[in-house]
């Protein structure tokens, strides 16, 4: 059993990707799913430093014989804001949630997103849940269904995966 949970400076992303890779590279895991969770991890950070202009994230990963579940938040400006600053205007904060999960980047050089498509698809792979709060929205994916609901309005973006722990053959889903 592992288990992480700190509220850090986005300072220190590296400094704390660092360390709990190191711990999650000592678990006894299925090397495709040790993957996916530093792949996962490593790109909600770079989504945060790239996008967010947080300066405080949450992080709570928790690993068990059986599950793994990460849940990671930060006091950004939320999609839609960090769309709109790109020139790309969704409509309200389910359009920039949808935006995000289909791929569409705020990167100059019009290169796709792939980080947070990538991850849904493996979480359904994994039959597994994710839920991606943003603005008054909340986005739940299951693996064949989405449901959605408004929810009181904060800001930055919070993000939650939970999955079963068994092995995957992760560069087969990463695109």
């Amino acid at each position: 059993m592992f288990k992480y949970k700190k509220q850090i400076s986005t300072k220190n992303l590296d400094k704390e990707f660092e360390f709990f890779s190191e711990k999650i590279m000592e678990l006894k895991l299925p090397d495709g799913f040790r993957q996916f969770i530093l792949y996962a991890i490593s790109e909600l950070f770079a989504n945060i430093r790239e996008h967010s202009v947080a300066s405080k994230i949450g992080i709570l990963l928790t690993i068990s014989k059986t599950n793994f579940s990460l849940e990671i938040t930060d006091n950004g400006i939320g999609l839609r804001k960090s769309y709109i600053q790109k020139g790309i205007y969704p409509k309200d904060d389910f359009s920039a949630i949808e935006f995000a999960l289909a791929g569409l980047s705020t990167k100059e050089s019009k290169q796709r997103g792939f980080g947070l498509y990538s991850i849904k698809k493996l979480i359904k792979v994994l039959n597994g849940f994710m839920s991606i709060k943003s603005g008054s929205s909340l986005v739940k994916i299951l693996k064949n269904k989405i449901e959605t609901a408004n929810i009181k309005e904060k800001s930055g973006v919070g993000i939650f995966l939970k999955t079963p722990i068994k092995n995957i053959e992760f560069y087969k889903y990463i695109e």
